[in-house]
């Protein structure tokens, strides 16, 4: 029974995940006002506005999570410490008995902390698409101005840092 959980546990994660690796535009508007989730080390992570710093949010599932890092280091590397970066991970086809399993491989994988949605209503709020990394910049009035996502190219990352120059220098005016 165990063998069969594992395997229709994996069986969804890749269950009508899009593979396309084309950087896209949606729209929502604004983030919600005040996310609260526990990231891997089990430390409740807030997120409110106003905020500080222009915020840089990264939203993946299972398959979405390879293409993260492609997008992150080079803004790491540009902006240091003047963006506010946080992730979340779409976790909510997680059964409950191996949550777990889950949280100790991401606290193995990563350092840094990710935010886990075990529910997935927070990432459904930000129209999270499935099978790819989402890339939101949000102003420091929780609007999104910038949207993206997919497997990050040179041209995307150009097109990132356009965004987030201008968000630091207008301070939250930039155009989608």
């Amino acid at each position: 029974m165990k063998a069969f959980g594992l395997s229709i546990y994996f069986l969804l994660l890749g269950a009508g995940l899009n593979a396309g690796a084309a950087p896209v535009e949606l729209a929502v508007a604004r983030a919600p006002a005040h996310i609260e989730l526990r990231d891997q080390f089990n430390v409740l992570r807030t997120l409110s506005f106003p905020a500080t710093n222009i915020i840089l949010i990264t939203i993946a599932d299972w398959k979405g999570s390879g293409e993260v890092s492609g997008w992150v280091a080079p803004v790491k590397r540009r902006f240091g410490g003047g963006i506010d970066i946080r992730g979340i991970a779409d976790v909510s086809v997680v059964p409950g008995a191996l949550r777990g399993l889950v949280k100790g491989r991401f606290r193995k994988a990563q350092t840094y902390p990710v935010m886990m949605d075990w529910t997935g209503h927070t990432v459904k709020e930000f129209h999270f698409v499935p099978g790819k990394a989402n890339i939101l910049v949000l102003d420091r009035q929780g609007r999104i101005v910038y949207r993206t996502g997919g497997k990050a190219d040179a041209q995307a990352i150009q097109d990132l840092f356009r965004v987030l120059d201008q968000a630091i220098e207008t301070g939250s005016q930039t155009k989608k």
